[in-house]
């Protein structure tokens, strides 16, 4: 299950760009997740809980994951369009267009903290 080592690879992140004081304060994480991504949301939150087994630290924080949409820019006339049924073709120009601007990432959105 690779999600496990993207779960993994998300906690280094934030330990590398937070300070340890900032950790503790972490009260939410939130994700977005294109649906060409290859990640199952589902099965990242079970690797995120099943992280909370092993490191208790971040038992209070809260896991977040936005599936985003896929859209393509056309080549031709710049139109972006939503991709439906995976046609990867212009609404506006009828053109089919490989060029992926929205839909493969997985990225952290957002990190929330507990105020004082």
């Amino acid at each position: 299950m690779h999600e496990t080592s993207i779960v993994n690879s998300i906690m280094r992140t934030l330990e590398l760009e937070f300070e340890a004081a900032q950790l503790h304060k972490m009260s939410a994480i939130h994700l977005k997740v294109g649906i060409l991504s290859n990640i199952e949301p589902r099965l990242l939150h079970n690797a995120y809980s099943a992280y909370h087994l092993s490191d208790p630290t971040y038992q209070h924080v809260a896991l977040h994951i936005e599936s985003t949409s896929l859209k393509i820019q056309c080549d031709i006339c710049s139109h972006i369009t939503d991709v439906e049924n995976y046609r990867f073709i212009c609404a506006h120009c009828g053109r089919p267009s490989k060029n992926v601007i929205q839909g493969e990432e997985m990225l952290i959105h957002k990190v929330e903290f507990i105020d004082d």
